[in-house]
């Protein structure tokens, strides 16, 4: 609980200043199972992490005193507790390279602000990348101490098994796993004597007085110095411009050169394919916090990291012939934009028929939750090979189930309390509301009843009604 992270960050701080402080305030969770809070006393003002990981704490406090004896930017670490689950490091503000970003319009011409921190930011990244491996001992990196084959691997298994399957994408098992040697024995052809950062993106790079910061090294190793620069130039949500993305590429490749003997045409040449790589780890990452923790932000970055694909595919020397078939599968089915409606002002009710065993429905993002009921304690049709290859939509389905008192009392008392739910939302203006009815296999019961619910409640002034049954092709 984090009243007894907040206690345990108290004492820490106490031991660290000779005084409590006074106000400990959360801050926002991101990816990680780390939790952060900011405590402050008077003017001072730190950082306080706790992580259950050990190793991972470890490896950061090795590498934080390492970067700030070579005067590299990163956050000062004050202490960490005896047990090694709490740190306490120096406070960098709230602002981010990514607000800064986010909040930029690239067709307007002034954005040299901007482009200057970015061109300082790619900078202290070579710095890193060049003189943060010298002295540096790799056993000290966790998980792993450097980019292999391995780790490849994990990426793309995480991608086959977190993204491809959730989204419902059909692929060959052996063929994809070709794509997959192939593409990892070309990663491993890079030059990889650098620190590689892992997660260099600008959601871990803070200004301070118009200065980057830098956050977030802990998973860093020894590897390829392409990986950093595409995770940062190719990160979703920052939505770079091409052309912009093209410059600071070749700004990097000059800040690189200067610092280490490296061969500039390789490293143009392999570029793309780390995009590709970066591209679908990042997938990989999306599905997992999307489809299983259900978290909605994720999802909706996909097609953010999607959009990339296609420009990257178009660049990439490699040969890839089945995964660049899955890989467009994956563009089609993500941009494909439907024809665009009439603006409605009303109350629009989403219904969806699921299955449990694929998951609950992703949250609408305008307001997430509504109603999911469970049709898994009804009469189940499914039991019987004559209904098999029928869904809750047939004639014959729907006289199964309307012979049984329960399945009109539950159908009953849903419609009551929804129906009193929309009259609520049309008074106070709701825009959106998301009913679901899941059952075992998402065929009859939950079908039955969004189809039956959607045409009763498709009679009330002032509602629009959207029908999906999630499992039915």
């Amino acid at each position: 609980m984090d009243v007894n992270h907040i206690d345990a960050l108290k004492k820490l701080y106490k031991a660290c200043f000779g005084n409590f402080s006074s106000n400990v305030t959360p801050i926002a969770e991101s990816g990680s199972n780390r939790k952060y809070f900011r405590l402050t006393h008077s003017t001072q003002s730190v950082i306080g992490a706790f992580n259950p990981d050990i190793d991972e704490n470890r490896a950061f406090v090795y590498l934080s005193q390492l970067f700030t004896a070579k005067q590299l930017p990163v956050p000062e670490l004050l202490a960490i507790s005896n047990c090694e689950n709490y740190y306490l490091v120096s406070d960098l503000g709230n602002q981010s390279l990514f607000d800064e970003i986010i909040k930029t319009n690239w067709s307007n011409t002034d954005t040299e602000s901007v482009k200057l921190l970015i061109d300082k930011t790619i900078n202290s990244l070579v710095d890193f990348q060049v003189d943060g491996t010298k002295g540096l001992d790799y056993k000290m990196c966790y998980p792993q101490q450097e980019f292999d084959r391995q780790t490849i691997m994990w990426d793309l298994n995480y991608f086959k098994y977190c993204f491809l399957k959730p989204s419902g994408v059909v692929f060959h098992e052996v063929k994809l796993e070709d794509d997959f040697n192939a593409l990892a024995d070309y990663l491993l052809t890079a030059p990889s004597d650098f620190f590689m950062y892992r997660d260099f993106q600008s959601r871990n790079v803070m200004v301070v007085d118009n200065s980057p910061f830098f956050i977030d090294y802990q998973g860093g190793r020894k590897g390829p110095c392409l990986y950093d620069i595409a995770s940062f130039l190719y990160q979703a949500r920052a939505g770079f411009p091409q052309i912009l993305r093209n410059t600071l590429f070749d700004n990097y490749l000059s800040c690189i050169s200067a610092k280490a003997k490296v061969n500039t045409i390789q490293l143009r040449e392999q570029f793309p394919a780390f995009v590709l790589f970066r591209i679908i780890q990042t997938l990989g990452a999306y599905g997992y916090r999307g489809f299983f923790e259900r978290k909605n932000h994720f999802l909706v970055s996909i097609p953010l990291a999607v959009a990339n694909i296609s420009e990257v595919l178009e660049g990439i020397k490699l040969k890839l012939p089945y995964l660049t078939e899955i890989l467009k599968s994956i563009v089609t089915m993500y941009t494909e934009t439907p024809q665009k409606e009439a603006s409605f002002e009303g109350l629009t009710i989403q219904i969806t028929s699921f299955s449990f065993k694929k998951g609950y429905p992703v949250e609408h993002p305008e307001h997430g939750g509504g109603f999911v009921f469970d049709c898994r304690g009804l009469p189940n049709p499914g039991r019987y090979p004559e209904y098999s290859a029928n869904t809750g939509m047939d004639k014959v389905v729907a006289n199964y189930l309307g012979k049984h008192r329960e399945v009109e009392k539950f159908f009953d008392g849903t419609l009551s309390l929804i129906r009193e739910t929309v009259e609520v939302y049309k008074t106070r203006k709701f825009h959106h509301l998301s009913i679901s009815f899941g059952c075992t296999g998402g065929q009859h019961r939950s079908v039955y009843m969004a189809s039956r619910m959607a045409e009763l409640l498709d009679k009330i002034d002032g509602v629009k009604i959207n029908v999906i049954h999630r499992e039915l092709k």
